[in-house]
């Protein structure tokens, strides 16, 4: 008898349905609180160390199965549990970014996002396969974490308004888990700044300096070239990355947030301009919708690659993904320039309009 009070109290405490939310929800409410109004203070002498910490903390929590699936977890009034995860980590970022650009400058606050993503990656990484019945339990090199870790890092914020810290964050964290995730590229740096020095070649770099919405695209641009070449990857070696599906899903999934948040940046700042003159010119248009139209042509190929997606859960979210990823670029990168100036040469004058009527009907041809 004894043994089986022991067995029973064990699956009570594994049982997902008993973790109370109630007290959860208003401890991150309260965490939120002070986020909000700085009131946890960062040390001159810790030089962000902790906040990295308690980053993690949050974003480890936030890929806990079990307060997903908690009693209570969505029918309790306010938010779910996991959205104000999501919403107590973006308070937690931009809190220590703030603190942080007024104590030691701006520089820092790039050097501490760039840390702190590589810490949350490592954190999320190698995590092994999900339960026996869970939809991850064949993921045995645990990429699927990294992947969800991703797409829900920052994503209240780059939906529901705009911050550059909070799109930086997600930038690094993303770009970082990119080339976790593939592991595979030789020299994955020299890449992305060839095919990026590549496209912006006609840019003029002498207005770059000093100016945020110059900064701001430059690091869209490094978002999608990031993408595209881990895209491309993808598609080079699509044969051993169809057989592991689960990889072949986190693999994909990462390279579009790459491609989202490089998105995200572009309209963003182009939307909160107050000023008349146009703040992007015609050539780099030119170089974002290239960029953004080769990797709708990449998802499009690697889709093919995604056969008996019935029998295969995760090569139909790969594929589906890759449809949404797709409507989602075509409908955001707008039209390049260069297709409206071709327009304008084949238009010509009115006797070019004229001259084809007016030409000889009986010359012969190839045909003839």
């Amino acid at each position: 008898d004894d043994d089986n009070s022991d067995d029973m109290e064990i699956s009570k405490v594994k049982d997902p349905r008993t973790v109370d939310v109630y007290p959860l929800k208003n401890l991150f409410l309260i965490w939120m609180a002070l986020f909000h109004r700085n009131l946890i203070q960062i040390r001159s002498d810790d030089d962000g160390n902790s906040t990295m910490d308690a980053l993690v903390a949050f974003t480890r929590v936030g890929l806990d199965p079990h307060l997903y699936s908690a009693k209570d977890c969505a029918n309790t009034c306010g938010e779910p549990l996991h959205a104000m995860i999501q919403k107590s980590t973006l308070a937690l970022v931009r809190s220590a970014t703030s603190q942080m650009n007024k104590q030691f400058g701006g520089s820092h606050v790039e050097q501490w996002l760039k840390q702190a993503a590589n810490r949350v990656v490592d954190a999320c990484s190698d995590l092994g396969a999900g339960d026996e019945d869970a939809a991850d339990s064949d993921d045995a090199d645990g990429h699927l974490p990294l992947a969800m870790t991703v797409k829900r890092m920052c994503s209240c914020e780059l939906n529901n308004g705009f911050s550059l810290e909070i799109a930086l964050m997600k930038l690094n964290f993303a770009t970082q888990a990119l080339q976790k995730c593939l592991g595979e590229i030789s020299d994955w740096e020299g890449n992305v700044r060839e095919r990026t020095n590549f496209l912006c070649k006609d840019w003029d770099k002498d207005n770059a300096n000093g100016n945020p919405a110059k900064q701001a695209l430059q690091n869209a641009m490094h978002a999608l070239v990031t993408a595209e070449v881990g895209f491309l990857w993808i598609d080079e070696e699509s044969e051993s990355f169809v057989g592991n599906h689960p990889h072949f899903l986190a693999a994909v999934s990462i390279a579009g947030e790459c491609a989202l948040v490089g998105a995200c940046i572009y309209w963003c700042t182009q939307s909160c301009n107050e000023t008349e003159e146009p703040i992007y010119t015609t050539e780099e248009k030119d170089a974002v919708h290239e960029c953004m139209s080769n990797i709708e042509d990449l998802c499009d190929g690697i889709k093919k690659e995604c056969r008996a997606v019935i029998a295969y859960p995760h090569l139909r979210r790969t594929k589906e993904y890759l449809t949404r990823l797709s409507k989602s670029l075509g409908g955001t990168k707008g039209k390049s320039s260069l297709d409206k100036r071709q327009k304008r040469r084949e238009q010509g004058s009115l006797d070019s309009y004229f001259r084809p009527s007016m030409s000889d009907p009986f010359t012969e041809t190839q045909d003839s």
